[in-house]
């Protein structure tokens, strides 16, 4: 009825279909684990099995009594839209932030004034957020990040760390 030869092609046009929707399936899975991933963030579960960034700013605030603005989303969603990119780097992304230049936490009368947000990055390698905004800790604040994001504009966060000028800094962070 069917040639062997016929046979034979057809089985492996079948396995190489089967292979490839295998593939890409896999491949999918492991697309979707890595968007879900933020650099340099670390992360709460949620109710919904989904995860959620932490607010390092609200977190500290909390310790010192304070609470967020209900209007902080608002104000931070404008903000990105007039400064879409790291104030650091140029980035643009989802993994930008908007960074307080002097804490609300210790200028309450500051937290949604346009004029003490700036845009960071918390990019995987560059972390600005982090590294120039917080002096490479949270609880700490650099009200001088206009000044260090031009003198480190599209510094590597390993780059950064090597440079003297910013050890300094370290030593005498708040």
């Amino acid at each position: 009825m069917y040639s062997p030869t016929l046979i034979l092609l057809l089985a492996i046009i079948l396995a190489v279909l089967i292979a490839s929707y295998i593939l890409g399936q896999l491949l999918h899975r492991r697309h979707r684990r890595r968007a879900r991933s933020y650099a340099g963030a670390k992360r709460s579960p949620r109710r919904s099995g989904l995860l959620k960034v932490q607010d390092h700013g609200a977190r500290i605030a909390r310790t010192h009594g304070r609470e967020r603005s209900p209007e902080w989303h608002r104000v931070a969603k404008e903000h990105l839209l007039r400064e879409p990119s790291c104030a650091a780097c140029g980035y643009k992304g989802k993994k930008l932030q908007v960074h307080h230049i002097k804490p609300f936490h210790l200028h309450p009368q500051l937290e949604l004034d346009p004029q003490n947000l700036i845009t960071l990055c918390a990019a995987r390698g560059r972390e600005h957020h982090l590294l120039l905004g917080h002096l490479d800790e949270w609880a700490s604040y650099n009200e001088h990040i206009r000044v260090d994001v031009k003198r480190f504009y599209r510094k590597t966060a390993a780059q950064i760390r090597a440079d003297l000028i910013w050890q300094k800094k370290l030593l005498q962070r708040p």
